[in-house]
């Protein structure tokens, strides 16, 4: 609420006289949120997809700022959340929080404990499957899926494509769900995560075609309907002045 009693009604890229009143009252260093942009952006990203798709739920990735009180407002403004370690799915345990866990190399003790904090599983691993005798067969169960496309902001940040180390390889998709399938698993969802801050919204068109055409075949060589999509992020931010938002 600091912000709001301090800033004009317009938001500004750098709130000046914001940040020199907060160092007249607190100790420094600090960290100074603006909760009024936060839930702009929150309302514009959500609301851009649900214009579209109205079952649209939108996921928040924990890892790009954990702080509990910043969850809390992402959560009001109907936010799920995206965990990848033990620690995110301890945060979003104690906030009553909805949504997937993903990450990489995940341990049978990792899955465990998201699943015991209500999270889906986003296996990201053909092996994992195998986890599944281990911690109990969840109802419902998502893959991260390598679509053999990647693209971001800088080349490190390429998630996806030949040469990722992120998510089951397309070709093998229809085996890792057949193999979930008979562990028992009933409800399935897909999911991909190409590479971050991307800011071509084509891209994003070109690797949700390419998804559709997984699940495609998953349906026809397995017999298996996918139930839900998580596009992944990526969506870019502008850091620079001469950079533009997304649309």
């Amino acid at each position: 609420n600091f912000l709001s009693k301090h800033m004009n009604e317009h938001v500004v890229a750098y709130p000046k006289e914001s940040v020199l009143a907060a160092v007249s009252q607190f100790a420094t260093p600090f960290f100074l949120y603006d909760e009024a942009r936060l839930r702009e952006n929150c309302r514009n990203f959500r609301e851009g997809f649900r214009k579209y798709f109205p079952t649209f739920s939108p996921l928040y990735a924990v890892k790009t700022n954990s702080n509990p009180e910043v969850l809390r407002i992402i959560m009001s403004e109907d936010f799920g959340f995206d965990c990848s370690s033990m620690a995110e799915a301890w945060i979003a345990e104690k906030l009553h929080a909805t949504g997937e866990y993903t990450g990489n190399y995940t341990s049978a003790e990792e899955l465990a404990y998201a699943k015991k904090a209500g999270l889906i599983l986003n296996l990201d691993d053909i092996t994992m499957v195998d986890f599944l005798d281990e911690i109990g067969v969840p109802e419902v169960l998502s893959f991260r899926i390598n679509p053999g496309m990647g693209q971001a902001g800088i080349e490190s940040n390429v998630l996806a494509g030949p040469d990722a180390k992120c998510g089951v390889p397309f070709e093998q998709a229809p085996a890792a769900y057949k193999a979930a399938q008979k562990k028992g698993v009933k409800t399935f969802g897909i999911h991909m995560m190409t590479g971050s801050n991307n800011l071509d919204e084509e891209y994003f068109a070109a690797t949700v075609e390419k998804l559709f055409e997984i699940i495609a075949s998953i349906k026809q060589e397995t017999g298996i309907d996918i139930t839900f999509m998580n596009i992944g992020g990526g969506f870019g931010v502008p850091y620079r002045p001469e950079e533009r938002s997304l649309d």
